[in-house]
């Protein structure tokens, strides 16, 4: 099944996502998360955040799609609304859609991957960003932090994410 993806305001995806869900009840939708945490006087706090801030995807059949858009319009809901791309719906890649999967694994959180540098090569020993080291862009070992680039319709979005470094 296809993935399109829905626009919301930024930081309201969960209220986004609940609305849909009661309205919609026949639609998966996704939100993918993911899982950071940092100090804050001497403890650690883990949080779960969209992976994607301020986007959702709906996994549908395209002749279904047209109809949840019309439905959205009709009750003039202002949370969520389809992104075009050269004017017509279309879902995002396949490639694409792997990649978030594979990264948000079963219980659609990224969880926080293991690395470690090697000859100054940074490898990924576990967790799910293991075999995607071509998407990483930036690491922070102090504050266990691994910016990742992934591409959604076209679009390159720079992710956060946690990693923990491992000698």
């Amino acid at each position: 099944m296809e993935w399109y993806v829905l626009r919301t305001i930024s930081g309201k995806e969960e209220t986004a996502l609940t609305i849909l869900h009661k309205l919609f009840s026949d639609v998966k939708l996704i939100c993918p998360k993911r899982r950071i945490s940092w100090r804050k006087q001497g403890s650690i706090i883990s949080i779960v955040r969209p992976l994607f801030e301020g986007y959702l995807f709906v996994a549908s059949p395209a002749e279904r799609l047209e109809e949840f858009y019309n439905l959205l319009r009709m009750y003039k809901l202002n949370i969520a609304w389809p992104v075009y791309s050269a004017g017509a719906l279309v879902p995002i890649y396949t490639e694409e859609q792997l990649l978030i999967q594979k990264l948000i694994g079963n219980g659609g959180i990224v969880e926080v991957s293991t690395l470690k540098k090697q000859n100054e090569q940074l490898q990924v020993v576990n967790g799910p960003l293991l075999g995607l080291d071509h998407i990483i862009k930036k690491v922070s070992p102090k504050n266990r932090r691994i910016m990742v680039e992934v591409t959604v319709l076209d679009e390159k979005k720079k992710i956060e994410l946690e990693g923990v470094f491992v000698t």
